[in-house]
Parts: structure tokens; C-alpha cells; sequence
């Protein structure tokens, strides 16, 4: 299970977004499965309670009236807002680290949405956790963490972190990932453009509502005597403002006050309008194409509410204490005569999506088993992809170290995508379609070479191989015949550092005790399920400086050192074979004995506790050849096909990496099978056939060895036939516990 830890404050002074908004992502979390620790000081109108009651656990600390600073160390240059935090930064580090370790003793993720925190805290707090990542709006201090996300609108955004965070860092900015709840997404494409006249309007001011913005709009309404308009005002329950709020809306009942809402949404559905600050919930109000007027609460809304209103998002009125009651009751009562333009509700619309949660928790909870899939690159893919080619990285190891420029990248990008005949160029996503890199296939001759780039937020989690794999897949599924992929060569920059830099261990290709590079082939069945995994294995002898090839068709092979048979069902031809010097088949018995199809089935319905695997030259006459080694796994008797199938690709791929290792050594142990070989049989949908009189225990066997896709169990009762398909309902079983134990008899 993931394990995210949360630093965040409310308070009268602070407000409530930093929390929400974090309560928010967590949730997001929770859905995919982690535990959220929320580590939060109690101030005056602190959410420690609500963090509970959304499912989080919760350590509070409290507040510490005088607060130990060493002025001639660590506290000078302290943020702008240290006052905020209620303790000092050490005190306050030391505590959330605490709180930490008795929950989770270490955290796969570290969120930190806090002003008054900066690098210093984030660098002691990086031994409590693997990761960092920091919600920030103000861009006023450095920080030390591995993502940084700020969902606020700057003409600058590019720029605005630059020498603030690690070179490492990767940044979400802009609103495409502003932390809005679930429903916004959901309601965003059901809700029409407000146009026309004002019949309803929202207010407010966030949860601090400094200087009672709230009560100044509704006097302002109140002003133009408007009875026929209706005014939803959101009211925080612990503002020292709401209870003249309530007297000052009683005996209207145009004026509808609310309190405690888990979300807005459904207020700023029914609204045609909306008056508010310059916080979190502009976001939301975007979202759902509600035009807004806005009175901005802090300095560093300022130059946010300053771009929305240039780009025709908003109506800025001016900072807190610039305006007045008069000021807003004419603006309002202009608009309220005007009505509204449907283009200003779809230029809102356009500035966000929704999505933004779930693309900062796709990010978050990326790993090696994240599943991916690989698309063609679009044309909307341009600018993505010189994002991706001006990575730092990507320019470092490139033949020019110069950034690239949009009208070069545009002539390349689209001369590559009209190449149908040697250029293939994929974009890799996760399945809710935030997209993690890229990889290029071009054809030089026969062969294709392969560039890739990962997105840097996507660092370090171990996604290197699996967005090639996942390429390579694609590759081969769409491409007829066989797929060389040449090597990479020494002499080409590029190419030499293209395996080297992104979590991958470049082996030299003279370890074979008689060096130099191989011409290797992998065949297998089209259908096969050990395909999704044999790009990990040409992976692994590509960056070992080998030339690798893959087809569905024995006849298509190439001329080559080794090629292997990997669950291929044909009977290959001296004619096929003599284009190598070794034809090598893995076979999952303890040859001579179960020679022929499926051996690892048969001898799970054996009731057989142990599978050897083994690697052996193929021959004339079916699993015949000589043996070169082999190794074989213990089984628990749980284990389903799944499971059973992952172990043997485990075994599969270990005998192959072990060979082309040790080549040509390893082909002089060739030993020649001893003993009265035994046949298995082929097996057909009607072998899974239940026995109806039986009990499942005396039959689980079976059970565990069925194709649920392709061969699920079946049994006949009263004239029927039924399917019986199995899963597991746990994880107890993992590739970490295969262990593999190597035969002294086949070294």
C-alpha cells in the first residue's frame, strides 16, 4: 500500500484552501489505494477534524506560543510568512518527522502545502520520506523536492521557479493542474454557457474573508434593491463575521446563507454569476464556465487575478481595502443591465478542465507496475513533445545542446509524422491518459533505431523500461514480419546515453567470455502470452550493445548468432535452424520426460510441487536437442495460471540472459539427454471441463491452470453448459517470492 504523508495548516488567518485543497488530492489518493497521514497544527479554525472525517489519520501538534529560534544559524532569511506555522522551522520539522515515523516509519510520498516553509524543513524531513512534493503559489523561497506544483495562472510560469528547486524538479504549473474535487470534472461538459440576464449569484470570500468582503457584497446587492435575483452567500461557520452576516440577510428571502458544504459545485451550478476572492476557488468557478467578479485577499493573488483579467476571465475590482461598497454596487449594477456574453463563460470553460487532480494523482502514485499504453503521436502532440525535447537531460545528451526552437521542431515533428514508411513515433500514456514519454522508432536499413524521452516529473519511478516495453509492443503488434532493433552505437552521443540516463545499467557487450556484440532472435507465437513480456528481455540485450529481433515466424528470421524459441508451437526446419549458430528452445520439464505441449500444465495436474525449466538446442525430432542448463521453482499449490506463467517467463528469461552471457562458453556444457523420453499430449477447451460430482478442492488443481480468456473452466448442469472462471482475492502471491534454484546437474 502507498503511504502519503500531508503538511498543511488552517487557520482564521491562514485560511482554508491549503487543507482543502490537500484534503482534496487525498482523497484522490485514497481512491487508488493509499493511506493518508495528514500532519496539521491545531490553530484556531484548524480542519485537524475534518482531515478525520474523510478517512485520513491525523497527528496534531499545537500550537507553541514562543517558538525557539538561534537567529546567528538556521533562522535568518526566514519566508515571509513564518508566523504562520506556530513553531519554528526545526521544532516543526522535528515534530512532523516524529509524526511520521510512528505512523509509517518511512512515507512514499512527503506533500508540503505551507508559506511558511521552505528548502531547510524539506531538507530534513528527506530521510522520513522517498519522495517530495510541494504546493506553492508564490514562488518567494527555495525548496528542496522532487515535484513542485502551483496551479496559478502567470504569464511568467515558465520562469517563476528557476534556481528555486533542484535541477531534478518536476513542476505542474498552470491551472491544467489545479486540485479540483470530482464533481467539478463531472459537471464541467453538462453544464450550457451562462448567457443573458443575471438571475442568480454566488458569493464568496474563502474561509478566512479578510475585512468581510462577504458582508460589504451583500450590502452592495441589497443597494440596488433587486428582489428578483436570488443570493446564494457561503458563510464559514468559525468567521467572525457570520453572525452579522445573519442579521444583516434576515427578513430577504431572495438571500440564501450555507454553511459546512462539502463543495461548492452544486452552488455554482445553479448561479449565473458569481462575486468572490482570488483563491482556490477561482479554479472552480472556471471550471464550470461561471463568469465572476473579483476582489483579490492577498498580494500573491494579485498578479493572478491581473492574467485572468487580461485574458477576459474575470472582472478585477481591485485589491482588499481598494475596494468599497459603492464601488462594487456600480459595477454590479452594470453588469445586472447588460446581462452576460456567452463567450466570456466558454473562455472560462477553456482555461480548465477538472482534470487536474487526477494528473497530479497519476503522477504521484506512478511505479514499474503502472499499467501503459502507446498511442500514434497526433498532431496535437507538438508542443508536448518539444516540452519533452528541451528537457535538460534530453539536450545534454543530444548531437546539439541548443534549445530548440518552435518553428525548427515544427518542420521536424510533422516531416516525422508523414514518414508512414521508417518512422514510428509514439506517445506512451497511463490508462486515465496522462501521457509519461515518448519513443521513436526509425528505420536505418533493415533495422530500428530507438530514442526516447521520459517526462522528468515521471523520474524515478522506475518507468524507463516499461515506456519502452510498452512501445515495443505497439511496435510489434502493428508492424508485419520481423523487427530488428539495432544496437546502440558507441560512437553516436545521442545514442550512447540514450539507455544511460534514465534508470537503465548499461552493460559492455564484450561480457560474454568471447566478447563482441550478438545478432540475437526471439520468436515467438503471435498470440502468445509471454509477448507482453519479451521486450524486457531485447531490452536487456540491446543495452548490452547486441543487435536484437523479433518475429511471429520462424520463416521470417534473419541470418544471425542465437536465436531462441519462446513459446513458439512450430516445428522449425534444419533449413530455418542452419541460419544460426544455436537454436535454443526452453522447455518446462525435466527432459527427457515431458517432451510435447504445455508441460508446466500437466504437471501442475500432476500435483507436482516443483517445475524445472530448461534450455536446450532445438532438433529434428521435438525437445530432442542437447541441455545447457536449467533451473527450476517451487510451487505453494495457490498459485493460478497468472502467477504460474510469470514464474516460468522468470526461469525463461534467466536461462536466456545467462547464455548470451556466458556465450560462447555456455554453448560448450551442451549435454545430451539421458534416459526414455514421455509425450504430453496438446491440450483443447473440452480438457476444462469440471467435474460436477467432485468438489472444487479435489479439482483446484485444474482451476488453477485454466485460461479465463481463452480455455475458462466449463461444466454441464441440467442440459446447460456453464463457464467457471477464477481470480484471486488477494496479493499474497508475488514475482518477489519465485525463487529460482539452478540444477548441478545441467550447469
Amino acid at each position: 500500500m502507498m503511504r502519503v504523508a500531508v503538511r498543511a495548516d488552517a487557520s482564521v488567518e491562514i485560511g482554508t484552501g491549503h487543507v482543502m485543497r490537500c484534503l482534496t488530492l487525498a482523497e484522490a489518493l485514497k481512491r487508488k489505494g493509499a493511506e493518508v497521514l495528514f500532519v496539521s497544527r491545531e490553530h484556531p479554525g484548524h480542519l485537524c477534524d475534518e482531515a478525520a472525517a474523510r478517512g485520513c489519520i491525523v497527528t496534531r501538534m499545537p500550537v507553541i506560543s514562543e517558538p525557539h529560534t538561534d537567529e546567528t544559524t538556521d533562522d535568518v532569511d526566514l519566508p515571509d510568512h513564518a508566523h504562520w506555522l506556530g513553531a519554528s522551522w526545526k521544532q516543526d520539522a522535528e515534530e512532523t518527522g516524529q509524526a511520521i515515523g510512528q505512523v509509517f516509519g518511512t512515507t512514499d510520498w512527503l506533500i508540503v502545502d505551507h508559506y511558511a516553509l521552505d528548502a531547510r524543513w524539506e531538507a530534513a524531513l528527506r530521510r522520513h520520506a522517498k519522495r517530495l512534493m510541494v504546493i506553492d503559489d508564490l514562488a518567494d523561497r527555495s525548496h528542496d523536492c522532487d515535484l513542485l506544483l502551483d496551479q496559478n495562472l502567470f504569464s511568467n510560469a515558465d520562469t517563476r521557479y528557476a534556481g528555486k528547486v533542484p535541477a531534478h524538479c518536476g513542476l505542474m504549473l498552470g491551472p491544467h493542474y489545479a486540485l479540483l474535487q470530482p464533481e467539478y470534472a463531472e459537471l464541467r461538459d453538462r453544464i450550457p454557457p451562462r448567457d443573458g440576464p443575471i438571475r442568480r449569484i454566488l458569493v464568496y470570500f474563502g474561509g478566512a474573508d479578510v475585512g468581510n468582503l462577504t458582508g460589504m457584497a451583500i450590502e452592495a446587492f441589497l443597494a440596488l434593491g433587486r428582489s428578483d435575483i436570488d443570493l446564494d452567500v457561503v458563510v464559514n461557520v468559525s468567521s467572525p463575521y457570520a453572525k452579522s452576516i445573519r442579521q444583516q440577510t434576515a427578513g430577504h428571502a431572495n438571500i440564501h446563507l450555507h454553511s459546512d458544504l462539502p463543495t461548492l459545485a452544486p452552488l455554482m451550478v445553479r448561479a449565473d454569476f458569481a462575486i468572490g476572492a482570488g483563491g482556490a476557488t477561482t479554479w472552480e468557478r472556471c471550471c464550470l464556465g461561471l463568469p465572476s467578479l473579483v476582489i483579490t485577499l492577498a498580494d500573491n493573488q494579485r498578479p493572478i487575478a491581473a492574467e485572468l483579467a487580461r485574458q477576459g476571465m474575470i472582472r478585477w475590482l481591485g485589491h482588499v481595502g481598494e475596494v468599497n461598497e459603492s464601488n462594487l454596487g456600480h459595477v454590479l449594477g452594470e453588469l445586472l443591465k447588460e446581462g452576460l456574453q456567452e463567450a466570456w463563460s466558454q473562455n472560462c470553460r477553456q482555461l480548465v478542465d477538472g482534470q487536474g487532480t487526477s494528473r497530479v494523482c497519476s503522477l504521484l502514485t506512478l511505479s514499474p507496475n503502472t499499467p501503459l499504453q502507446a498511442r500514434p503521436a497526433r498532431l496535437d502532440d507538438e508542443a508536448l513533445i518539444l516540452q519533452w525535447a528541451n528537457d535538460p537531460l534530453v539536450r545534454q545528451n543530444a548531437f546539439s545542446t541548443e534549445v530548440i526552437n518552435a518553428a525548427t521542431h515544427r518542420t521536424w515533428f510533422r516531416k516525422r509524422l508523414r514518414d508512414v514508411d521508417h518512422c514510428r513515433l509514439y506517445v506512451v500514456e497511463t490508462p486515465d491518459g496522462f501521457p509519461i514519454g515518448q519513443v521513436r522508432f526509425e528505420r536505418s536499413e533493415d533495422a530500428w533505431e530507438i530514442s526516447y524521452s521520459l517526462d522528468a516529473r515521471c523520474r524515478g519511478a522506475g518507468l524507463a523500461k516499461p515506456l519502452l516495453q510498452t512501445a515495443m509492443l505497439k511496435l510489434r503488434s502493428t508492424e508485419l514480419g520481423a523487427i530488428i532493433f539495432g544496437k546502440v552505437k558507441a560512437g553516436n552521443r545521442a545514442s550512447r546515453h540514450v539507455f544511460d540516463g534514465l534508470g537503465f545499467e548499461s552493460k559492455a557487450a564484450t561480457q560474454g567470455t568471447g566478447g563482441g556484440s550478438l545478432s540475437i532472435a526471439v520468436c515467438s507465437d503471435a498470440g502468445s502470452w509471454i509477448n507482453a513480456d519479451v521486450p524486457r528481455l531485447l531490452l536487456d540485450w540491446l543495452t548490452a550493445g547486441h543487435q536484437v529481433t523479433w518475429v511471429h515466424a520462424a520463416a521470417e528470421l534473419p541470418d544471425g548468432d542465437i536465436c531462441f524459441y519462446l513459446s513458439y508451437s512450430q516445428i522449425v526446419d534444419g533449413a530455418t535452424r542452419v541460419r544460426y549458430q544455436h537454436n535454443l528452445v526452453v522447455h518446462a520439464s525435466d527432459l527427457p520426460c515431458g517432451r510435447g505441449m504445455s508441460p508446466m500444465t500437466w504437471l501442475v495436474l500432476e500435483g507436482k510441487d516443483r517445475i524445472p525449466v530448461t534450455l536446450l538446442e532445438a532438433a529434428d525430432l521435438v525437445d530432442s536437442g542437447d541441455i545447457y542448463m536449467q533451473v527450476r521453482f517451487e510451487l505453494t499449490g495457490t498459485e493460478l495460471i497468472d502467477e504460474l506463467r510469470a514464474a516460468v517467463t522468470k526461469a525463461t528469461f534467466h536461462l536466456c540472459r545467462e547464455f548470451v552471457d556466458q556465450f560462447p562458453t555456455s554453448a560448450a556444457k551442451r549435454v545430451p539427454q539421458k534416459g526414455n523420453p514421455t509425450f504430453y499430449r496438446r491440450r483443447f477447451p473440452k480438457d476444462s471441463e469440471l467435474n460436477v460430482a467432485q468438489s472444487l478442492a479435489t479439482q483446484f488443481n485444474l482451476l488453477r491452470v485454466v485460461d479465463n480468456d481463452h480455455y475458462p473452466a466449463w461444466f454441464n448442469h441440467k442440459g446447460s453448459r456453464y463457464l467457471l472462471k477464477i481470480e484471486r482475492a488477494d496479493d499474497s502471491i508475488g514475482d518477489s517470492e519465485i525463487k529460482l534454484i539452478r540444477n548441478p546437474h545441467h550447469r
